[in-house]
């Protein structure tokens, strides 16, 4: 059973448990475990937004409440650690926006309210649609080439980082909804595989598990 470390803030972890539990998984919660060696993997999780200063700019959209220099800090360290040693990685939301920062890419700090409000998420519910995936990625290969996905975020990539690569855009706006390291075992997603699966799983949507069970593939 690999052991997955979490950068989810407590009291905001049971999705991502529930999902980890579910794909066969042992998770655990970064900022309550005493050692990050005998992990197999880390899931960078949804949250507020990161400092616009770790990529070079000023408060421009970025709600400034939702900074936590703690959180920035303690996912670039985990970075550092399962970079080091090519431990597999999963992005997801922030942790998304995260792992393209930690590789020298910037942020759009607040995407546009149209249309429709697409990406950010209204009276407490995701919004959903229809994204391309990248032949022969790793999206195409788990949900085809043009899955529905949920989303909610006011943020997005803006500059790649380096040795990153696009697999997968909005088909509105051409938001980067997913990318993978090319050399790492990094992989990471705009929207919420845990919000997408168990109880929450819906046919007509993508289905979060499997995003989970190929990460816990490669965690093994």
């Amino acid at each position: 059973m690999p052991k997955i470390l979490l950068s989810a803030t407590k009291g905001g972890e049971s999705n991502y448990f529930n999902a980890v539990l579910a794909a066969g998984g042992e998770p655990a919660l970064a900022q309550e475990a005493e050692s990050y060696d005998s992990f197999d993997g880390l899931i960078l999780c949804g949250g507020g937004d990161v400092d616009p200063s770790l990529y070079g700019q000023s408060l421009n959209g970025t709600e400034e409440s939702s900074i936590k220099p703690w959180r920035d800090k303690l996912e670039f360290e985990l970075l550092d650690l399962f970079t080091a040693s090519k431990k597999p990685v999963l992005g997801i939301c922030r942790g998304h926006q995260v792992i393209n920062v930690y590789f020298k890419g910037t942020l759009i700090q607040h995407l546009p309210q149209a249309p429709l409000h697409m990406h950010n998420l209204e009276t407490g519910r995701d919004n959903f649609h229809l994204t391309t995936a990248l032949k022969g990625s790793f999206i195409e290969q788990l949900y085809g080439e043009k899955p529905l996905t949920n989303t909610a975020h006011h943020q997005a990539v803006d500059r790649l980082g380096e040795g990153l690569e696009i697999v997968q855009r909005a088909d509105f706006d051409r938001t980067v909804e997913g990318f993978r390291h090319t050399s790492l075992p990094i992989y990471s997603v705009q929207w919420h595989p845990e919000r997408l699966t168990g109880r929450f799983f819906n046919p007509e949507r993508a289905d979060g598990a499997k995003l989970f069970d190929f990460f816990m593939k490669l965690c093994k």
